[in-house]
């Protein structure tokens, strides 16, 4: 057995050198073939020296045999000498493609004897679910890597291998072998999607539908139905230590690699597209007695198909431009938005369970000091927020049908609920002082979900405005549409700026967050940009309220004390919650006129603007405000006879008039301010060296020099053109020069 070590550390020397192997094909498959014996290894060597062509009879004799491999007795130093030759296996498939010509040789003729002659495939797969979890996954791995060795030689799947998945995956979730077939599989499809395959296209193409079949039932099985129908008794998921967790942890990253390979290689297949056909199936898992981790991957993997990221860990290239267009992944996108906006309607948000212990790498405690409060899993409220907020971005981009104001702000609502349900401890509460705070609490530690948030939530204000038809003639009638997504949460004008707050008002980050390619901020910024550029009035009243919450610190119930969905109070359950929302919001809906449901059609860009040779090739007509309503506002819709809005109260009396002729402000935070913004007084306060307003613009006008200097270097990444003449508008705008700065 020592002399056995000995010669695989001289392999795995020679492989990590480069250097070609100095014994024959057949004595190397001899020594790395895991459980053979020494006597098998002598002959093995006397054969290579005689005749290396041996053909398969002469080796028949010298497979590993069946039953030693799945007998569960093997010592210590069988199970140590096993797994260095599984890794060693695996280690030659990926020397395959080496530039060495020696070695390139040498892998090749070893892995065709041990998958041609030996049948290794065969014997390994019997380990799959072994009670020795290190030797099982290397003997997952292993396969798997013959399984891809296979496919390059010969561009055909391994029939003994898929057998034995088609096998696992009609039993049930918390069969030991299931495991081991799903994390092949995966691995396979990952190998495919990154090697250097000429015919990729058709070798997936083969390899999804040849488990076509299978992955149907295996679907509605691992996601609690029965494979025959749902009318039957769902699988239960309560026993401790079983491989259920294990199973659906593996099967949510093999639907992950399908969809990654959907969104990365434009194919598209039917085992493609279950996770968005039928999402209601996984989406209920939340509310199943499944362990925290696999409704933690659930939800992350919801997000990442929201935002077609799925498969960013292991896939680091670029689409290629040229690969033909995914026709139903729009359709598709749209299903799955549906999905979970019936299954926010019904409650869904408050199913979801959140860790009141935040995440550290995994863990839930802080080693050496258990009494450091850290608040709740922010990573768990980061991905329902983004999978509610980017479900309606969808909606209102793809929908055929309009939806009501109210409507749509009923699902923000409900979030908002959601929210403050778990955003209690005292080191968050005193951020959460202003309502479109939570944003930047949520998100505060993942840049990129944060930029994606505030784009989606911008991009629902912008439809917000053209339903509303708050805009007639280019002259903003009423700003109750404003006041109404700023209590909800959702004013683009506050959450720029309590974003700029937390960032220091450095206008080098913004600089970097313009340059990397790693965020949708250029998309967001130019947005935003044109939006303040139309809607200047709303954006220098955002500025006095911020300044006006800052000052007023003590009111720590500022944020989530008050009604944001015009009930008398918040503190109600969810189905009171629900019963309130959504009537309001099929009372506006029947208030609402035909000819004032004209359809809003946005542009929807699927990659990043940086991509872009011009900020100019954005598209004006992304964010240009467009009256698509008629004089009715959206208050008329309103039963209530008065509601509460903040520190704003409006009397709803006279059907006939709009809101803006009935409100009344209740001190300096009210958003409703109108004609007092031309007063000189308030422009003074707003121009204070210590305002909102005065920061921002400076953070502005920094970014703006910074960028012009690096365009004249020729060192700015695109053209930004169109973006400077935003900036330079809105400065223009603001009527601070750097002297009064």
């Amino acid at each position: 057995m020592d002399q056995r070590h000995e010669v695989l550390q001289d392999i795995y020397k020679g492989l990590l050198s480069g250097a070609p192997l100095n014994k024959g094909h057949h004595e190397v498959v001899a020594i790395i073939c895991p459980f053979m014996t020494s006597e098998d290894m002598h002959e093995a060597s006397s054969r290579s020296e005689r005749d290396e062509s041996c053909d398969l009879d002469n080796m028949s004799s010298l497979r590993c045999p069946a039953g030693l491999l799945k007998r569960h007795s093997y010592n210590d130093r069988q199970k140590e000498t096993a797994c260095l030759q599984l890794s060693l296996i695996e280690m030659m498939s990926s020397h395959v493609h080496s530039p060495s010509r020696g070695v390139h040789e040498d892998c090749m003729g070893i892995l065709r004897v041990l998958l041609e002659e030996m049948d290794l495939v065969s014997q390994l797969i019997s380990l799959f679910g072994d009670q020795d979890k290190l030797l099982s996954l290397l003997a997952v791995k292993c396969v798997s890597s013959l399984v891809l060795f296979q496919i390059t030689i010969t561009d055909t799947l391994n029939e003994v291998w898929q057998k034995m998945c088609f096998q696992a995956f009609r039993e049930r979730p918390d069969s030991s072998a299931m495991n081991g077939c799903l994390w092949s599989l995966t691995a396979v499809v990952k190998g495919v999607f990154k090697g250097t395959f000429q015919r990729k296209t058709e070798i997936l193409e083969n390899l999804f539908t040849s488990f076509d079949p299978a992955f149907n039932a295996l679907y509605a099985t691992m996601f609690s139905l029965s494979p025959s129908g749902m009318n039957q008794e769902p699988l239960t998921y309560t026993k401790e230590g079983d491989n259920v967790t294990t199973n659906l942890v593996s099967f949510i990253d093999l639907l992950e690699v399908f969809v990654a390979a959907r969104t990365k290689l434009r194919i598209c297949f039917p085992v493609q597209r279950l996770l968005f056909q039928q999402a209601v199936l996984a989406l209920r898992m939340v509310a199943s007695p499944v362990q925290y981790l696999v409704k933690k991957k659930l939800l992350a993997l919801f997000k990442r198909c929201l935002l077609q990221k799925a498969g960013e860990d292991f896939f680091k290239g670029e689409v290629d431009s040229s690969l033909k267009h995914d026709g139903n992944l729009k359709s598709d996108m749209l299903a799955l938005a549906n999905s979970v906006l019936q299954s926010v309607h019904a409650g869904w948000l408050q199913d979801i369970p959140v860790s009141p212990k935040p995440s550290f790498f995994g863990g839930t405690e802080v080693l050496g000091n258990s009494n450091v409060e850290g608040g709740p899993d922010l990573v768990m409220l980061r991905a329902a927020s983004l999978i509610l907020i980017k479900s309606l971005e969808y909606k209102v981009q793809n929908s055929t049908t309009e939806e009501g104001v109210a409507d749509l702000l009923s699902y923000l609502c409900l979030l908002k609920l959601f929210l403050k349900k778990h955003l209690k401890s005292a080191s968050l509460s005193q951020h959460l002082l202003h309502p479109c705070a939570w944003v930047s609490v949520i998100f505060m530690e993942q840049d990129d979900d944060m930029i994606e948030a505030a784009k989606a939530l911008l991009i629902l204000h912008l439809h917000f405005r053209r339903l509303s038809g708050i805009i007639s003639d280019g002259v903003d009638s009423t700003g109750s549409l404003t006041q109404l997504t700023h209590e909800n949460g959702c004013n683009p004008h506050c959450m720029f700026f309590l974003f700029l707050s937390s960032v220091a008002f450095d206008h080098t980050v913004l600089l970097d967050f313009l340059i990397s390619t790693e965020t949708c901020f250029l998309e967001y910024f130019v947005k935003y940009l044109k939006l303040v550029r139309e809607d200047w009035e709303h954006f220098c009243t955002a500025c006095h309220y911020c300044d006006s919450v800052s000052s007023e610190t003590g009111e720590q119930n500022a944020a989530f004390g008050e009604n944001a969905c015009g009930s008398k109070t918040i503190s109600q359950d969810d189905q009171a919650c629900r019963q309130l929302v959504f009537p309001v919001a099929e009372n506006v809906l029947e208030s609402e006129s035909p000819e004032s449901q004209t359809k809003c059609n946005v542009k929807y860009s699927d990659g990043p603007l940086v991509d872009y040779g011009s900020s100019d090739e954005s598209g004006s007509d992304l964010v240009e405000p467009v009256c698509l309503a008629t004089g009715k506002q959206f208050s008329e819709g309103l039963q209530d006879d008065s509601f509460k809005i903040g520190n704003s109260v409006c009397q709803s009396g006279d059907k006939d008039q709009t809101l803006s002729k009935h409100c009344q402000v209740t001190g300096d935070q009210g958003m409703l301010m109108h004609s007092s913004l031309r007063d000189n007084m308030l422009y003074d306060s707003l121009t204070s060296s210590g305002g909102m307003f005065n920061k921002s613009i400076m953070c502005l006008m920094g970014l703006r020099k910074a960028v012009t200097r690096l365009q004249r270097r020729n060192l700015f990444p695109y053209n930004p053109t169109a973006l400077l003449k935003l900036l330079i508008q809105i400065e223009t705008k603001s009527g601070l020069t750097d002297d009064r700065l």
